[in-house]
């Protein structure tokens, strides 16, 4: 095992995006000599784990002392021709840290020279030292993915041979697994093939993962809550996810829920927000149908489940991280020109229930002299205040550098940035409510917990608004309200 500890520059840079300050932090890491993609950030902000692109090694950034180390391990396979003949080949194992918290503890994988993942785990330290937490021989596969804030609780999965997969846990020093309860069939409404836990809470209670719908592929939610000591499933997509299939004579067959993919991709941590990837359910046999994926976010203490409909078309739009408020940060890559052959990334910050409110941040390094022509940005990761976000920048060269952020301390607000004062009553309503703010209301929109808008009312130049929700079944409910000065977003209950 060798290993690279490299001192880097720093540079300190301050822009504009779309009317809002954002300061890039004096803890900017620049890429050069390495090339650093960041994965996850501590909440203290001290540490950066990820992926090195030049090397595709893992690294851990302490970012108080500017030291970086980079697991470089090398490993050798014997490749045989069809003649019988072979030869020793001689790779360098590569992988990533997926996650690191306050302590500097970062865990992740690595492959050998035979494709095989081996979960690691490391605690930044000048001799570079790290270990592998327990896998099985017979394993096929094995990954850590996150660990908890005390450094308690790993988690990740492992497969068999037959590709067979769990959702796996291990204890703070590695050295002991434990399943996951599978989800059944009952639990979460579709047969499964495939179970993984990605994320973890702060304080362990709450562990984010993902199953596979054995009919379609798709990837889709599923939690677990430690209930009096144990884990137990915690099923989240039972009211969106539609299961499919094709019939024995070919026929589509779909059930009623509203989305075809419904995968997390991040969790909060005080265990409250999941942030999702959403695809509207269509019929796949109509080869003109339009989909569009979607950025959603989920509370799983309300069920409230928010999306950012952007109403552009993209190739994807991802959120990989969220806040303990629910604001999100990731990375948005529209639609390629066949014209021009070009592209838009960038990365994002979004406030659930502004959908308007999605600032980019694909400008962030325009003066800065190591990657001064961005190709694609990202954000990674936000800090559970939501006052910090981590991400990362790439050159048109193919460079790459890995930088910290600052975000505004006040969410952006309006259509001309003047708060609107909006009095909803009575909530918990039922057969009506009255919308009243302090200037003059454009248009009402009524969105359910699913993100839809269920009623659309023209405000004729009132300052008030009575909405009927007779006609609507009890629930969470959203009040979006558009003025002449602003807009602004408040939740109400509807009960019978």
């Amino acid at each position: 095992m060798k290993k690279i500890y490299a001192f880097l520059m720093m540079a300190l840079l301050s822009t504009t995006l779309f009317a809002q300050n954002f300061v890039v932090s004096p803890l900017q890491l620049n890429g050069s000599p390495l090339q650093l993609m960041g994965e996850d950030m501590s909440q203290n902000r001290q540490y950066v784990a990820g992926n090195d692109q030049g090397l595709s090694s893992p690294f851990i950034w302490n970012t108080q002392n500017n030291e970086v180390m980079v697991v470089v391990v090398r490993d050798s396979a014997w490749r045989e021709y069809d003649d019988g003949s072979g030869f020793m080949e001689y790779v360098m194992m590569n992988g990533s840290f997926h996650a690191v918290n306050n302590n500097g503890v970062a865990v992740g994988g690595l492959t050998d020279a035979e494709y095989v993942s081996h979960p690691i785990m490391a605690t930044f330290n000048a001799n570079g030292d790290f270990t592998y937490l327990y896998a099985d021989p017979a394993d096929a596969g094995c990954e850590a993915y996150d660990i908890s804030a005390d450094g308690s609780v790993i988690v990740g999965f492992y497969f068999d041979n037959d590709w067979t997969t769990y959702a796996c846990i291990w204890n703070a020093d590695g050295s002991v697994r434990t399943n996951l309860p599978t989800p059944t069939a009952e639990q979460v409404g579709f047969e499964i093939d495939y179970a993984s836990a990605r994320w973890i809470s702060d304080d362990a209670s709450t562990i984010l993962g993902y199953v596979q719908d054995f009919n379609t592929g798709a990837w889709v939610a599923v939690a677990w809550k430690l209930v009096n000591g144990q884990y137990e499933v915690l099923p989240l997509a039972n009211d969106y996810f539609q299961t499919t299939y094709f019939d024995d004579n070919g026929n589509f067959v779909s059930g009623d829920n509203p989305y075809f993919e419904f995968t997390p991709t991040a969790l909060s941590a005080n265990g409250e927000w999941v942030a999702l990837n959403i695809l509207e359910a269509y019929d796949p046999t109509d080869w003109e149908a339009v989909v569009t994926p979607k950025v959603a976010c989920l509370n799983l203490n309300t069920s409230a489940l928010q999306i950012l409909d952007l109403n552009d078309p993209c190739e994807s739009i991802e959120a990989f991280g969220v806040a303990d408020n629910g604001t999100c940060a990731g990375r948005f890559t529209g639609e390629l020109d066949w014209n021009t052959m070009e592209q838009e990334v960038f990365g994002f910050i979004w406030y659930p229930g502004e959908a308007l409110n999605m600032l980019r941040i694909d400008t962030a390094y325009r003066d800065d002299a190591y990657c001064n022509s961005i190709e694609a940005s990202g954000l990674s990761a936000i800090s559970a205040d939501g006052n910090y976000a981590m991400g990362y920048a790439t050159s048109a060269n193919g460079e790459w550098t890995t930088f910290i952020m600052t975000l505004p301390t006040e969410q952006p607000v309006g259509i001309n940035d003047v708060e609107v004062h909006v009095a909803l009553y009575p909530n918990p309503a039922t057969t009506q409510v009255n919308v009243s703010v302090d200037n003059t209301i454009r248009t009402v929109n009524v969105v359910n917990a699913m993100g839809q808008v269920v009623m659309s009312q023209n405000g004729n130049n009132s300052n008030m608004v009575t909405v009927n929700t007779q006609n609507l079944p009890a629930g969470v409910y959203f009040v979006n309200v558009i003025t002449d000065n602003g807009q602004a977003t408040k939740r109400f209950t509807i009960v019978k």
